[in-house]
């Protein structure tokens, strides 16, 4: 039953995978590219920023919450250009009493990273 489920989940997410190649959401311009476990966070990253509601409840069924969740902070949460992405998240999936003024002072680590390689301070 076990391999079952894991064959399951596999497919879907190259499925999944398969359907944000096409509407062009990932960085690779390499149209081969496919779906491995190494491409997870990928994956997981591509589906909160640009995927639709569906897209991301299965995201949800396939990770589970505390998955998601970690990925959502380390790489989502601390890029201002998704301030209403990241209240919409808090609120609506992970159930955090937030207000989306909590997130308006959230420093641009993006931004911060492009500064310092350009070698402004």
């Amino acid at each position: 039953m076990d391999i079952i489920m894991s064959y399951q989940k596999k497919f879907t997410k190259e499925l999944l995978f398969d359907k944000l190649k096409k509407k062009g959401l990932f960085w690779s311009y390499d149209s081969a590219i496919h779906y491995d476990e190494s491409k997870d966070d990928l994956l997981i990253e591509t589906t909160l920023k640009y995927a639709d509601m569906d897209d991301i409840k299965t995201l949800f069924t396939l990770y589970g919450k505390a998955r998601v969740r970690q990925l959502w902070e380390k790489q989502i949460i601390n890029d201002c250009r998704f301030k209403k992405l990241n209240y919409f998240l808090a609120r609506v999936f992970f159930g955090m009493d937030v207000e989306a003024q909590d997130f308006a002072g959230v420093k641009n680590d993006r931004a911060e990273k492009f500064r310092l390689l350009a070698g402004y301070d």
